[in-house]
């Protein structure tokens, strides 16, 4: 009979390290929402803000793919094999579901949203969320209409000479708000109270309920209801629904999934594509070979798709996957108890040299090969609880880009970026500034 295998456990030290250098500034810097000042401070003072070096060490350290580690009081388990990571996101929510401290936060702003939901309710809500989002279909049935937004707004970003965050951000609610309620609507109140109930959400704890809640909620409801068809939200209505759903408790995270995560990335990948000269030239080339008059058309940019995934790669939003186990399991042949926080470090997986020589360098063409399907990556998740969204949050960056791209030529300001070094592990898009220029 085979011998169990063990999981070894890193020393207190280890675990101290691991807490003070990258748990707590992970911490300080947002669960939920960035905090513009302590991603300013730790981007210039942490050493290794992505754990990738000291991950590194663990693993050779205690050779092993598998490691637990206390994260605060709680012993919790790093998976860093591909294999156990396919496992853990092949059987969430019902065997790895979210953990406490994230439902515990997210309740605050989206109760009875999908992503913190479990068994039948979680069955529910993500039929409804596929029902509306068009998941797993190459275009929304609706991507016109969002093109037709998205080149409405861009041209206003068009009639500057500079873009800053502050620009960037202005573009990206004013076309979630479109998209998600109708076109035409640009009252940005529901997003300003969304943000206020996440930066609250980032303590993670002394959460009562806000004052800002229910006003939230009723503004979100009239909005849905009025909403026309072509609208994600004027899509409720003829999804799947029943007293379990919450469907206007589905809608702020497409909010600030749109407002906030894609405009990161995608003001990322912008910086990125401008600071490599072939790369640019390789997405002009795509672009020239089209017209980019229609959704059709945005979709075959292949190569810009592969550029908004590869800045999500080397900077991944959400930096640390994290579960716990509902029932006990086994990982890596080794036995894992019921209760066991599980952590996922995309942050390391993303940019771990040892497993990928093109780790810190910006390889876009490689998600043209099928590299989506890598369960090494996971910024937009696999498994069970990929992205809903992920189709359509991937053609809304590539036609913003195209939009952009299409006649103007951007040049980075800052944060500079030089490709003759491994990139960084961590981009401040708080700072992101760029020039523009007619071609």
């Amino acid at each position: 009979m085979a011998a169990t295998a063990v999981i070894p456990t890193v020393s207190l030290w280890h675990s101290v390290v691991y807490n003070v250098m990258h748990v707590l500034p992970a911490y300080s810097r947002g669960l939920f929402t960035p905090n513009k000042f302590w991603t300013g401070l730790w981007d210039r003072l942490q050493p290794d803000p992505a754990a990738v070096k000291f991950v590194s060490r663990l693993r050779k350290k205690y050779h092993s793919d598998y490691l637990y580690i206390h994260v605060l009081t709680k012993k919790s388990l790093l998976v860093l094999d591909p294999d156990g990571i396919r496992h853990v996101l092949d059987h969430s929510p019902d065997i790895y579901a979210d953990a406490k401290l994230k439902r515990k936060g997210m309740s605050h702003f989206q109760p009875d949203a999908v992503t913190i939901s479990r068994g039948e309710a979680w069955r529910d809500r993500r039929r409804f969320n596929e029902s509306v989002l068009d998941s797993g279909q190459a275009l929304h049935r609706h991507a016109d209409q969002f093109l037709d937004i998205i080149n409405g707004e861009t041209r206003h970003v068009l009639q500057s000479k500079q873009l800053k965050w502050s620009d960037w951000a202005d573009l990206f609610d004013q076309i979630t708000l479109q998209v998600i309620f109708g076109k035409g609507i640009r009252d940005n109140t529901s997003l300003q109270a969304l943000r206020q109930l996440m930066r609250q959400s980032n303590r993670g704890f002394g959460l009562d309920k806000s004052s800002q809640f229910d006003a939230f909620y009723d503004n979100i409801q009239r909005r849905r209801e009025s909403a026309p068809d072509t609208s994600l939200a004027g899509l409720c209505k003829h999804a799947p629904v029943t007293e379990v759903t919450k469907p206007d408790n589905q809608i702020p995270h497409w909010m600030f999934a749109m407002a906030d995560t894609l405009a990161i990335n995608t003001a990322r990948a912008l910086a990125l594509i401008t600071s490599h000269s072939e790369a640019e030239q390789a997405v002009r080339e795509e672009m020239a070979a089209t017209r980019l008059n229609t959704a059709a058309a945005v979709r075959s940019l292949t190569y810009l798709r592969g550029c908004v995934q590869e800045a999500m790669r080397l900077w991944p939003t959400t930096p640390t996957l994290v579960r716990e186990t509902l029932q006990d399991d086994r990982l890596g042949g080794a036995p894992v108890a019921k209760g066991t926080q599980v952590l996922i470090l995309n942050s390391f997986n993303h940019r771990d040299r040892e497993q990928l020589d093109f780790a810190d360098r910006f390889e876009p063409q490689r998600w043209q090969q099928g590299d989506s399907i890598n369960y090494r990556f996971n910024h937009l998740s696999n498994g069970a609880q990929v992205c809903a969204g992920k189709e359509l949050a991937l053609f809304m960056a590539t036609a913003v880009l195209a939009k952009l791209l299409a006649t103007h030529r951007f040049a980075l300001q800052r944060p500079m970026l030089d490709r003759r070094k491994p990139l960084p592990y961590l981009y401040n898009h708080f700072k992101l500034s760029f020039s523009i220029r007619p071609i």
